[in-house]
């Protein structure tokens, strides 16, 4: 997404040096900074600052600091992590599109991908790189959208209570979707409950609006249909969205027969294993959610 830096100062509360310039996106590795981004040094086990010089010489068209500046066109904030999560916001802020959040347990990613190729069929779509999932990536995914973006796909990921909140609050979903809650990182939730509620944070955050896609086969993301004031849209075996007569070809590719509100097709799916297949149902229900056709 293209942004003038002095937009990004008024949003960050930094201070603009040198030229006000536009970048497009932007990146926190100094090593893999494109021509034209935004340099986003942060401090944590390395001090990022020591990396702007470097960035620059990449193409970097400008860079937020805490520290030092080294020339160009700087944004000047009290903390850089702080100020990528508000450039996050203000990139936001200028898309008028369906933002779907996505977390769970398990296959938060695989659903991700899936929905990524669905709406890329019909939408102009961005979407969380890798596992971008956290407080760095889902203001990262959100200032690489591409200004034409239809459909913006982002990740949710969270280590305890408050985490998928506060992404919420970057983000803005209008579209939520809850795969599993399993009794993972109960090293910081302290409970399965408290990962449900943990998780439950993304259907809360959705306007009404909004659609809530819930796992019907999990009884404790079922439930979550409790918190929300969207629209919800089930899935699985008993779910609105199901797969019926769902089986392993030759291949390990899943087939099955999509059943929807909006009618029947038939499906093979690219990716290999069973397991794909409530996978699947999510990116479809998602999808339909977004006004993607059935076909597509």
């Amino acid at each position: 997404m293209q942004l003038r830096t002095s937009d990004l100062a008024a949003a960050t509360g930094g201070v603009l040096h040198g030229p006000d310039v536009v970048v497009d996106g932007a990146s926190q590795d100094s090593r893999q900074v494109s021509p034209g981004q935004l340099f986003v040094p942060l401090v944590a086990g390395r001090d990022g600052h020591h990396f702007i010089a470097h960035a620059l010489a990449a193409g970097a068209a400008a860079y937020l600091t805490q520290g030092p500046r080294h020339g160009g066109t700087a944004v000047e904030v009290p903390d850089t992590r702080a100020a990528l999560q508000a450039a996050g916001r203000l990139a936001r802020r200028r898309l008028s599109v369906p933002v779907i959040g996505i977390t769970g347990s398990v296959g938060k990613t695989s659903v991700k991908d899936l929905l990524a190729a669905v709406l890329r069929r019909r939408l102009v779509t961005a979407a969380s790189e890798r596992s971008f999932n956290n407080e760095l990536g889902v203001p990262l995914t959100l200032l690489g959208a591409p200004d034409a973006s239809e459909a913006v796909v982002v990740e949710m990921g969270a280590r305890g209570i408050g985490h998928i909140r506060d992404l919420c609050s970057v983000a803005q979903p209008t579209v939520g979707v809850v795969t599993r809650v399993a009794a993972v990182h109960t090293e910081v939730f302290g409970s399965i409950e408290e990962v449900a509620i943990g998780k439950g944070e993304l259907v809360e955050a959705l306007p009404a609006t909004g659609t809530a896609v819930l796992n019907a086969g999990d009884e404790r993301v079922a439930a979550m249909a409790a918190r929300t004031t969207a629209r919800v849209l089930t899935y699985g075996a008993t779910g609105d969205v199901r797969g019926a007569g769902v089986e392993s070809g030759p291949d390990l590719r899943a087939r099955f027969t999509l059943e929807t509100p909006w009618g029947s097709v038939p499906v093979e799916l690219a990716v290999r294993g069973l397991h794909q297949a409530d996978n699947a149902l999510a990116a479809a229900a998602a999808a339909l959610a977004c006004g993607v056709d059935l076909e597509a």
